[in-house]
């Protein structure tokens, strides 16, 4: 799994995430953790790309959404996941997660612009990542 993770006005934007499963969910909190600053105001993660969650997945989702909110408890952190496939839409209906995240379904817009070329981009491919 390898995913692009951009920083810009206070928006972090993941995208190449190909599957959330039992065997990337803790690279992928990990990673998200590490990327996580104060300064974060709104996560948009691009599920167009995952064909594949199960509940480690589902649960990497909620220790995201708890580990934003608990570094930025005055103001909150929004979480948008945009583009989600019919079946991993499925999933997060089914776990009753539409209620804490924003879902983006295709063709629809987020209210956030394109941003500019200052922003700081990095690459993490979580298949070099260890697990314990």
């Amino acid at each position: 799994m390898s995913m692009e993770i951009n920083q810009c006005n206070g928006t972090l934007t993941v995208t190449g995430l190909s599957e959330l499963s039992a065997g990337h969910a803790r690279a992928f909190r990990t990673t998200m953790g590490a990327a996580l600053t104060s300064d974060v105001q709104t996560i948009e993660i691009d599920l167009s790309e995952v064909q594949i969650i199960d509940g480690s997945g589902l649960g990497a989702l909620v220790s995201l959404y708890e580990t934003a909110n608990d570094r930025r408890k005055e103001a909150g952190v929004t979480i948008r996941l945009a583009n989600p496939a019919p079946p991993v839409l499925q999933m997060i209906e089914l776990a009753r997660l539409h209620h804490l995240f924003e879902i983006i379904l295709p063709g629809e817009k987020a209210n956030a612009a394109n941003p500019p070329p200052t922003c700081s981009s990095h690459e993490t491919d979580t298949s070099s990542l260890h697990f314990h």
